[in-house]
C-alpha cells in the first residue's frame, strides 16, 4: 500500500533520540529515530539513513534499538520500529507475526524516513539482527530504494532448522500443537496464545534456555515487550524462507554477519545465502558461542557494528 502522507510525533532529547509515527495500511506503527549527535533536520547537507529490523517477538528498545543507536553515532540517522501487533503499534490480535504485513510496515518505514527533511533517499540502507535479516533481505531484493543491506545472526529458514532441532517425529507433534491451536481458535473465537520464552523445555515459541536468557531477564527488559505470541505466528513463519531472495539482491550490496555457532539461525543457512547472491557481497564470521551472542555481548557486538558501518560507509557515503 502506497502512504502519501504521515503524521509525525517528535520528542527530542539531548541524545538525539526522537518517537516518530507514520500510518502503514491505515494502522499506526511507532517507531524511533536517531539522529548524529549535534545534527538538525534542518541542515542543508542531507543525511544517509538505515532502517534496522529486529528478532521475532523484539520490540524497538531492544536488540534492533541497540544496534540503530550505535549506527546513529557513526553519521547515520537509523530508524527503528515496533511493527504491527507489538509495542506501541497498533494491530490486532496483540503479538502476532506475519511476515508479508512486516514487510508493508517495513516498506512503509523506507517511504517515511524518505520523506523527512534532512534525509538523503538515494542513501537508505537496511540493517536486519535475527529474523530481521531474514526480512531485511528479502526487502533489498525487490524494493530498490535500499541501496545497500547487512544481515546479522539472520533467520532464514526456520522450519529446516527446527527440524534439525527436534528430528522429523518431534517437528511434526510441534507442528500438530500449533494446528490444533488454531482450529481451537477457530472453534471459539479466542486467540490462541504460547509464551515466547520459557525455561526447562516448557512450550515456548522459542525452545529452550537460551531465548529466555536473553528475553526473560533483565538484559532486554522493555515496557512494551510482552511475554506470548499467538500460535498462528509460528505457522507463518514455518512457511517463511529467505534464503530464495538472495540472488534477487544484487547490484544492492549485501554484507553477511553470522556465528559459527548458532543452533537457532543455522550458519549453513547463511553460507547458502551468501552462494546464492551476486557480487558485491561480503561474509563475516564471527566466533560466537550462540545465537544471543550478537544481541549484546559486546565481544561480538562491537566488531558487527564496526563491519556494519564499515560497509555502510562503503556504499553509502563514497562515489
Amino acid at each position: 500500500m502506497f502512504i502519501k502522507s504521515f503524521e509525525v510525533s517528535i520528542c527530542i532529547n539531548t541524545q538525539q533520540k526522537e518517537k516518530v509515527h507514520f500510518q502503514s495500511e491505515g494502522l499506526k506503527v511507532v517507531g524511533t529515530l536517531f539522529r548524529p549527535q549535534n545534527s538538525k533536520e534542518e541542515e542543508e547537507v542531507s543525511l544517509p539513513a538505515i532502517i534496522v529490523a529486529g528478532a521475532m517477538s523484539g520490540v524497538k528498545e531492544q536488540v534492533a534499538g541497540q544496534y540503530a543507536e550505535r549506527i546513529a553515532k557513526d553519521g547515520y540517522v537509523t530508524l527503528v520500529l515496533d511493527h504491527r501487533h507489538f509495542g506501541e503499534s497498533e494491530g490486532e490480535p496483540r503479538q502476532h507475526e506475519d511476515p508479508a504485513k512486516k514487510l508493508e510496515d517495513f516498506k512503509n518505514a523506507i517511504s517515511f524516513i524518505s520523506s523527512l527533511k534532512g534525509i538523503d533517499r538515494e542513501r537508505i540502507g537496511a540493517c536486519g539482527i535475527s529474523m530481521g535479516g531474514g526480512y531485511m533481505l528479502q526487502l533489498a531484493a525487490f524494493d530498490r530504494r535500499i541501496k545497500s543491506v547487512s544481515i546479522v545472526a539472520s533467520g532464514l529458514n526456520l522450519a529446516d532448522t527446527l527440524l534439525e532441532i527436534l528430528g522429523k517425529e518431534g517437528f511434526v507433534n510441534f507442528l500438530k500443537e500449533f494446528n490444533n491451536a488454531r482450529q481451537r481458535h477457530y472453534d471459539t473465537g479466542e486467540v490462541q496464545y504460547i509464551p515466547a520464552v520459557a525455561t526447562d523445555n516448557k512450550p515456548a515459541a522459542m525452545i529452550g534456555d537460551e531465548p529466555f536468557e536473553y528475553y526473560g531477564t533483565s538484559r532486554a527488559w522493555s515496557p512494551g515487550w510482552v511475554n506470548r505470541y499467538t500460535t498462528e505466528s509460528i505457522e507463518n513463519l514455518m512457511s517463511y524462507n529467505a534464503i530464495p531472495y538472495a540472488r534477487h539482491v544484487s547490484p544492492t550490496p549485501l554484507l553477511i554477519i553470522h556465528g559459527k555457532n548458532d543452533k537457532y539461525c543455522l550458519p549453513k543457512f547463511a553460507q547458502e545465502v551468501y552462494d546464492l547472491a551476486d557480487e558485491p557481497k561480503e561474509i563475516l564470521w564471527l566466533d560466537t558461542s550462540n545465537h544471543i551472542d550478537l544481541y549484546d555481548n559486546e565481544k561480538y557486538v562491537g566488531p558487527a557494528i564496526s563491519k556494519i558501518v564499515e560497509w555502510f560507509n562503503k556504499y553509502l557515503r563514497q562515489g
